[in-house]
């Protein structure tokens, strides 16, 4: 081999070295149910993430002059707040840049203040309107709030399902107790009136005694605070007594996973709401929507395009700072304005969304349909 291609290669070889030596690691975490009655809800979001990592390191990126990978730190947090505050601390520990999720209202106000002081953005879709009352500089909604989903829910049960008589079923949750709030306080504004009120707990199966009474004082239709696999057994049991009204819930509920919980007493009388623009609704939604089912075999949840958007999100933020370093480009995320998958992403001085876009579904034939976006 001639001289001059020798040394030509051995440049090239020290040049690509070089290279590999200045690929800067940027950790990213994620906190979320992945195992229990959630798992369904956390999987999806965690596939979410996945899917917007991969895309980035396909990519020549760079920071400040030097090429950068991310890697995922994905962990169960059980819907605990007990285990989402563990969860925190390993994550803080290992020098994540960010955290994506927790995905329970519950776990995150047990858990922003952790990453909030060891200067780690987090981007949670936790929905209780606390969660940013704080208004901690590091943590960020990046989903509507119970306020935005409870009220609006509460405001189409009233104008468009013209609904009198209510029932309110609450399991206890945080998350139930900000989204029921909002809901009664809207549905009453615009005369429903509430014929009867329980708190179940978050364990209950038999729900017997509540539709009893529920029966008993005529009610119109019932809104559930809580999760899927409670909302399925309610559903069950309303069908064996024959009990035909409108069964009504926050986001929780936009899940196929209601379509194997609840079975045939899932009909076409349950709506739920859900923050963003439907998948189905905007040209963005649709070649995420396939990408999703070409990979993972099956259509998104409730929110794999909102983790996948989180992701991209914090992308842009670093890129206009030109840091990895959190406490650098957090303000920069700040004032920032980026459209993603399914919401334009742009927040208010509490880092809560100012377009709180939700959209107002109903399960029809075995999935879910869209009916109004406001």
């Amino acid at each position: 081999m001639p001289p001059v291609r020798v040394i030509a290669i051995a440049l090239s070889l020290l040049s690509a070295c070089a290279f590999a030596q200045e690929r800067q690691v940027v950790r990213f975490g994620f906190s979320s149910p992945l195992s229990g009655p959630q798992a369904a809800a956390g999987k999806d979001a965690l596939n979410g993430v996945q899917m917007a990592i991969e895309r980035l390191n396909q990519q020549d990126l760079q920071l400040d002059g030097k090429a950068i990978r991310f890697e995922l730190l994905a962990r169960d947090d059980k819907a605990s707040p007990q285990e989402g505050a563990a969860v925190a601390r390993e994550l803080v520990a290992a020098g994540v840049r960010a955290v994506l999720g927790p995905f329970n209202s519950g776990v995150a106000l047990s858990v922003t203040r952790i990453y909030n002081d060891a200067g780690v953005v987090s981007l949670t879709v936790a929905s209780n309107p606390k969660v940013t009352q704080s208004a901690l500089t590091q943590v960020f909604r990046i989903a509507a709030s119970d306020a935005d989903m409870g009220g609006k829910m509460g405001l189409y049960a009233a104008r468009h399902l013209k609904l009198k008589k209510m029932a309110v079923l609450d399991d206890g949750s945080l998350y139930a107790r900000g989204l029921i709030d909002k809901f009664e306080r809207v549905a009453k504004m615009n005369g429903v009136q509430l014929v009867y009120k329980e708190a179940v707990g978050d364990k209950a199966e038999e729900f017997g005694t509540a539709l009893n009474a529920i029966a008993a004082a005529k009610a119109d239709a019932i809104f559930f605070g809580g999760y899927v696999s409670q909302a399925g057994a309610l559903l069950r049991q309303m069908q064996q007594r024959g009990m035909a009204i409108p069964l009504l819930g926050g986001d929780a509920l936009c899940s196929s996973t209601m379509l194997v919980q609840a079975g045939s007493a899932l009909g076409d009388r349950t709506y739920c709401v859900q923050g963003g623009v439907w998948l189905t609704r905007v040209s963005d939604g649709a070649v995420f929507a396939s990408a999703y089912q070409g990979k993972y075999g099956s259509m998104p949840d409730v929110y794999a395009p909102t983790f996948y958007d989180g992701v991209l999100l914090l992308w842009q933020a670093m890129k206009s700072a030109n840091s990895p370093d959190p406490r650098v480009f957090a303000p920069v995320l700040a004032r920032m304005r980026y459209k993603g998958v399914t919401a334009t992403y742009e927040f208010n001085s509490r880092h809560d969304m100012t377009e709180a876009t939700v959209t107002i579904l109903r399960f029809k034939d075995g999935r879910l349909v869209p009916l109004s976006s406001f």
